[in-house]
């Protein structure tokens, strides 16, 4: 009789333990999605910023300086906050461009102007 009691109690943590991973794991998930959505969006106008710079000038923005956007001191003054969310601008040439922003330590979320897509 004690050891079936002790079978369910080891059960019923088992339960209650996968039960809060997948809770967290769910948790974690739709926040980083959320963050994800949001900074796409964001970056959503800072890439009509530099298609409009690109219309009256004839060529990319030099950086987000041009754009009349702050340099902030990340990575040599090359990023800026914009919106809450810190992103880099990599000019390639007069028709090309990349931006992106950080999804954790070394992992970010690119924008490539030639195929017009998040990767």
């Amino acid at each position: 009789m004690i050891q079936v009691k002790a079978v369910k109690k080891i059960i019923i943590f088992i339960f209650i333990l996968l039960f809060s991973f997948l809770i967290l794991f769910f948790l974690y998930w739709n926040i980083g999605n959320r963050y994800v959505n949001h900074a796409k969006k964001i970056g959503k106008q800072i890439i009509e910023k530099i298609d409009n710079y690109k219309n009256i000038n004839g060529k990319n923005p030099d950086s987000f300086i041009d754009l009349g956007l702050a340099p902030n001191d990340m990575w040599g003054g090359i990023g800026t906050e914009y919106k809450g969310i810190n992103f880099w601008y990599d000019r390639i040439s007069d028709n090309d461009y990349v931006i992106y922003f950080d999804l954790s330590v070394g992992e970010a979320l690119y924008y490539n102007s030639y195929t017009k897509e998040w990767e």
